[in-house]
């Protein structure tokens, strides 16, 4: 397939060809017995050829590079207009131009462009920007547009999804126009790795990562999360799985979106992070793919429809080299056991203890459910 920047100058230069060729012979029209004798005399042929040239080939390529078919017939026909009254003041001035020539030749241009833009190739960059537009980065957006059109039907597509919630605001306008901004920030910051934005509302945002054959590189999505949640605040958690992806005309809105499995465990898992308070929540099938670079502590044992899954929470890049942060994650591992295993006395101390030494937000919420625990085995 031919990059459309390549093909659209291919298809602007042929239209530029074939109006020319049709136009050009319009230059002897003066010479006809019958060519009314108000019309000014043809001075320079050479001047109204380059003009007629230059407006043919000004108007095929505009017509062709916009996307939007009522600003290329604005276009088109602005173009005629403007050119029509240049030469006519050039008359006026004392330098008379047969007008017939360019304005024939740019108004035939203009009409092939145009048409081209209703072939599937001539459509598909149009069609690209309606049905993904401001939803990928626009790098991103440009290379898939050259590489192939998008497709009509459903795919199945291997991806990883990231849901983020944003930290919990309250209800003042001051708070909405936060949320606004940290929205289009986080859209910036995860386009830029390849991210597509899914859903974003005042709640969070979804993005999804791996479509158009894209491969995803865990690690890096990981690095990227956790630099956003650092600067950001709120909570995220990072799933991957096969959704169906295509094309969705619904009542009011068509566009490219997704279906599947992984987007609502996505949502869940988010929700269950900000309930651990927790900054990024991933399976433990997942953590196995990050290597040695991340680190990664148990959270919770996890029902999802029926399937038992192991979350864990990212704590930060790995660093071998610090006896405290080791030790800390040794400490957890232990008291994690104890809690799974109903010695509510022994987690709650150890998490207590963490929340203390280490500022630990998901300590606190494990020493405060452990002490539920032990009360209610205690009343009962």
């Amino acid at each position: 397939m031919k990059r459309p920047l390549i093909l659209h100058l291919k298809v602007a230069v042929l239209c530029t060809l074939a109006a020319v060729a049709l136009a050009l012979p319009l230059l002897w029209l003066p010479q006809l017995p019958a060519w009314p004798a108000w019309r000014p005399p043809l001075i320079n042929p050479r001047v109204e050829a380059v003009l007629a040239v230059l407006a043919a080939a000004w108007t095929a390529w505009c017509v062709v590079d916009i996307q939007r078919r009522g600003l290329k017939l604005l276009i088109l026909a602005a173009t005629l207009w403007l050119l029509g009254s240049g030469i006519w003041l050039s008359c006026l001035y004392g330098y008379p131009i047969l007008s017939i020539a360019p304005l024939t030749a740019a108004g035939l241009a203009g009409v092939g462009a145009f048409a081209f833009s209703f072939t599937s190739l001539g459509s598909r960059r149009a069609r690209w920007h309606s049905l993904v537009g401001g939803r990928v980065a626009p790098d991103l957006l440009h290379e898939h547009i050259d590489e192939r059109p998008l497709e009509e039907d459903p795919q199945a597509a291997n991806v990883a999804v990231l849901e983020v919630l944003w930290p919990a605001v309250d209800s003042s306008a001051d708070a909405w126009r936060e949320v606004e901004t940290a929205a289009a920030r986080a859209a910036e910051h995860f386009q830029s790795v390849g991210g597509y934005v899914e859903r974003c509302d005042a709640e969070g945002a979804r993005f999804v990562f791996g479509l158009w054959g894209q491969g995803v590189v865990l690690p890096e999505l990981v690095d990227a999360t956790w630099k956003w949640v650092g600067q950001a605040g709120g909570c995220a958690a990072l799933t991957r799985g096969e959704c169906l992806a295509g094309v969705a005309r619904m009542p009011g809105d068509t566009r490219w979106t997704l279906s599947g499995t992984p987007l609502r465990r996505a949502a869940r898992m988010a929700a269950s992070a900000r309930g651990y308070a927790a900054k990024l929540l991933l399976e433990d099938a997942a953590a196995g793919e990050l290597g040695g670079a991340w680190s990664t502590r148990r959270m919770a044992w996890w029902d999802f429809e029926g399937e038992a899954i192991l979350l864990r929470e990212v704590t930060g890049p790995a660093r071998s080299d610090d006896p405290a942060r080791v030790e800390a994650l040794r400490r957890w591992e232990r008291a994690w056991d104890d809690f799974w295993a109903g010695d509510w006395p022994s987690a709650g101390n150890a998490f207590a203890a963490l929340a203390r030494e280490q500022d630990d937000a998901a300590a606190r919420v494990f020493a405060l459910r452990s002490e539920q625990a032990r009360r209610q085995d205690a009343g009962s």
